[in-house]
Parts: C-alpha cells; sequence; structure tokens
C-alpha cells in the first residue's frame, strides 16, 4: 500500500490520501508496544479484516515476540520498525511517560499515528509536543466519544435538547485501594508517579469529553485528600472546578473509596437538564425545565457506536482529518497537570488562550 499525496484541510490537520486500489486493502500496523491495552484496541478492526499487524516492537522481546506469533506478524527492532517500510500506520500503546518519545520518533516517518492517552504526563513533554500539531496525522485514543451513553449526551447537547449549557456535574467513584500498601508494593503500573495516576491517565477521557460540550477551559481550582493508610501515590478523592471560555461550570468529583462503582451526574441546561449514568446498563433521564418538580422522561441510549481504530483508518481513506486530534489529546492533559499546581498552592490555575501559549513560556 502506497501512500498518496498528503495535503493539510482547512482545519489545519493532515490528511492523507490513498489510491483506490489501496483503498479495498488490509491497512498494515506497526504496534509500539505490546500490552493489553494494544489488543483490545486492535480486536474489531482485525476481526473484520480492516486491518493487518506486520510490525510488532516492544522493549520487552518477550511480548513483541507474543503478539508477532498471534497476529502472524515479525518482530523487530525499533530501528527496522521506524524505518517505515511494510506499515502503512503506526498503533503506540506505552507507559504514559514513554509516549511523547515515541510519538515524536514515529511522526518522523511521516506515517498517520493512533496513540493511546495520555499522550503526556508532564507540562514539558506537552510543550514538545506542541509542533506537531498540524503537522502529523495523529489520532489519540480518548474514548469517550466512542462510549453509546458519553456520544448520545454530547449529540443531545449540541442538538439543543437542554438549550445553552451552563452546567457539567461529574461523579467518579470506585475503590482500588489496599491499605497500608507502600509505594512499588502494588504490581499495577498505574500506582507509578510517572502515570500521572488516576487523574491523569484515567480522567483525560472526562476532561476531552467536557471540551468536546462545553469549549474550551479558561480557569481550575482543585483541591486533593490522602488518607492516612494511603502510602501510594494516587489521591483518595479529587475536586475540581474548572470554568469554560463559553460561561459553562464543571463539577469534578472522583473517589478511590466509594464502593459504589459508578460514573453519574448532570448536564445542565437554559432549557433543562440530563441526569446520567455509565453502568450496566447505563441511563439518559430528561428533565425539561420548569420551576416545580416534575418526573424525568428516560431516554434511549445507543447500544454500539463505530470502533476508534476502524473510524481512524476510515477517516484516513476518505481524506478526513482524525476525529480526536493531537490537540484534543494535549488539552485533555492540561487540567490534571494544573489541578496538581492549584492543589499545592491554593490557587486558582488560569489556562493559556492557545496551545502555543505554552512555547512562549517554555523560552522565558
Amino acid at each position: 500500500m502506497r501512500l498518496g499525496s498528503i495535503s493539510k484541510n482547512k482545519t489545519a490537520n493532515v490528511c492523507i490520501y490513498f489510491s483506490k486500489e489501496d483503498q479495498v486493502k488490509a491497512f498494515r500496523i506497526g504496534l509500539y508496544g505490546c500490552g493489553c491495552r494494544t489488543r483490545q484496541v486492535l480486536e474489531r478492526a482485525l476481526k473484520s479484516g480492516m486491518a493487518k499487524v506486520t510490525l510488532c516492537h516492544d522493549i520487552d522481546c518477550g511480548k513483541a515476540g507474543e503478539l508477532a506469533e498471534k497476529y502472524h506478524a515479525e518482530p523487530c527492532t525499533l530501528n527496522k520498525f521506524l524505518s517505515g517500510e511494510e506499515v502503512d500506520m503506526y498503533l503506540i500503546s506505552l507507559f504514559p511517560a514513554a509516549h511523547p518519545d515515541a510519538l515524536l520518533a514515529a511522526a518522523e516517518t511521516g506515517k498517520p499515528v493512533y496513540i493511546e492517552k495520555p499522550v503526556a504526563v508532564f507540562m514539558p513533554d506537552v510543550v514538545r509536543l506542541i509542533p506537531l500539531i498540524g503537522k502529523s496525522y495523529v489520532h489519540v485514543g480518548l474514548s469517550y466519544r466512542y462510549l453509546p451513553v458519553f456520544r448520545e449526551l454530547a449529540r443531545l447537547v449540541k442538538d439543543g435538547k437542554i438549550g445553552e449549557l451552563a452546567g457539567i456535574n461529574f461523579n467518579w467513584l470506585c475503590n482500588h485501594f489496599t491499605r497500608n500498601q507502600g509505594a512499588g508494593a502494588n504490581p499495577n503500573w498505574r500506582y507509578v508517579p510517572e502515570t500521572g495516576g488516576e487523574l491523569t491517565q484515567h480522567y483525560c477521557h472526562c476532561f476531552e469529553w467536557f471540551r468536546t460540550l462545553g469549549g474550551d477551559f479558561r480557569s481550575l481550582t482543585a483541591m486533593s485528600l490522602k488518607m492516612q493508610d494511603n502510602q501510594s501515590c494516587l489521591e483518595d478523592l479529587w475536586d475540581l472546578i474548572i470554568k469554560q471560555k463559553s460561561g459553562c461550570q464543571i463539577s469534578f468529583h472522583s473517589s478511590e473509596r466509594n464502593p459504589r462503582y459508578s460514573v453519574h451526574g448532570y448536564l445542565e441546561g437554559t432549557k433543562g437538564s440530563l441526569e446520567w449514568e455509565w453502568n450496566n446498563p447505563s441511563k439518559i433521564i430528561f428533565y425539561k425545565g420548569a420551576h416545580e418538580r416534575r418526573e424525568g422522561e428516560p431516554l434511549p441510549v445507543p447500544g454500539t457506536v463505530h470502533d476508534a481504530l476502524e473510524e481512524f483508518i476510515s477517516r484516513i481513506r476518505r481524506g478526513e482529518p482524525p476525529e480526536v486530534t493531537l490537540e484534543d489529546g494535549l488539552w485533555s492533559v492540561l487540567p490534571p497537570i494544573y489541578a496538581r499546581e492549584s492543589a499545592a498552592t491554593g490557587n486558582v490555575s488560569i489556562f493559556p488562550e492557545r496551545l502555543t501559549d505554552l512555547l512562549k513560556g517554555a523560552k522565558e
């Protein structure tokens, strides 16, 4: 499969075009990282025949060999992997702090890149990746656009179901802690500071969804709590208040101590509100704007949505920009960075007007 011409569309995202004969061939994927998440991302595109794996690379040669055998591909060195031969795209799914270097290296090849979230953990890495915006075809694996309840909520807001969006209430409740377990004792990779903890590596999905609903962020204030028996790097509780440029206000709460195991909240607007829960089953209830108590109207939640990797490949073939861009991915990790700053200082953190403003600050 040969890449056709490369051009920029009006949204400054790189589009890559394929010849007609290439449109029907299985997309050749090079795997950069061969862990469990890689298999999950690949599943539907491989099953449908839309894609196939040709090369596998991992710092753990055993993992690369295992997936190469599973997918009838070739395990290879990093030099061969990044030569750009035998692949039409790269799928990067590594330890979060390793993502920036991997993305910069893969982007040099000119091939499209699907990179798992978070695209970065620390501000210096965000700054390093900003120059890639609009120059490389990059999709970031932020999944709320591909989860039925969140996709449907975004559609309802866009269609004006609740009028102008005024408030977003979001609650993430779970219970992952093992009491009195010190740093390094938990084998779960999420319990290492270089992942950014749940606030970065998991909740970046939420922050990207908030921005989809209400636009760019203006300011943030945050508080966090760690209990005495929590010896890990993760916080027990987080509470964030985020103001968006549109005027919408976000109230975000997460708990690692709540056995409710639920993600739920409200979207509030000038004409009503939507109560929602992501669970099994998920639900959406519409409350029409009124000055007295009224019973809500249950709304259907679609059962399935597009697969992220299949849509990524389809958009490339149609000459369209990625659904979730590198810019989206970088904005999604700024709230965690600023939340830690705000929680430590007690101050309100102000977001940049645009990402490129961060480049000016880095030079000063």
